[in-house]
């Protein structure tokens, strides 16, 4: 199906899938965070005990992945604001 006039899509209500709703936004960051406050438990247990020394990298790398996630939806979440208030 070819489009006539390329300004006929100006004024189209842009469809939004549902994982980037700011429901599932939010969501997302609020279990991200869960994560991120078990990961640095899981650091501290495994400082606290001699035998978990050698598996820090598992709460480490849970840490850094969560961490990453945060920061992604955050500024997601942050553009998607500044640009409804303008």
């Amino acid at each position: 199906m070819k489009v006539k006039f390329k300004t006929e899509l100006l004024f189209r209500k842009a469809f939004i899938p549902w994982y980037d709703t700011e429901l599932a936004m939010m969501l997302t960051l609020a279990f991200a965070l869960v994560v991120l406050l078990f990961s640095i438990t899981g650091v501290a247990a495994s400082v606290d005990t001699p035998s978990y020394h050698a598996y820090i990298w598992v709460p480490c790398l849970l840490g850094i992945l969560s961490l990453v996630i945060t920061i992604s939806t955050l500024i997601r979440l942050l553009r998607r604001g500044s640009s409804r208030s303008i």
